[in-house]
């Protein structure tokens, strides 16, 4: 039914010529965009301090919370800060 097989796909290879190196091209893309902003501003990114926006997330739910009960009538102790004006 079947005949035997011919045992092409697992032959070695036969012999390869040697690529032929491509000659160099010149580069004819454009530079990279930057924008106009800044270019004249020497930016140092030690002089910021990064803060992950979890480590401050308590501390804008609390202001809030606070904010939510201030607002319901509910007195906290101490001083806080309600739109740049010390409230106590």
């Amino acid at each position: 039914m079947l005949s035997k097989p011919s045992g092409r796909h697992r032959a070695a290879p036969g012999p390869r010529s040697r690529p032929i190196a491509a000659p160099p091209t010149l580069d004819t893309s454009l530079p990279t965009h930057r924008s106009p902003y800044g270019l004249h501003e020497i930016h140092d990114g030690t002089t910021t301090i990064a803060v992950r926006p979890y480590v401050t997330a308590h501390e804008q739910r609390q202001r809030r919370r606070e904010l939510a009960m201030a607002a319901m009538g509910f007195d906290m102790p101490g001083p806080y800060w309600i739109h740049g004006t010390e409230v106590a």
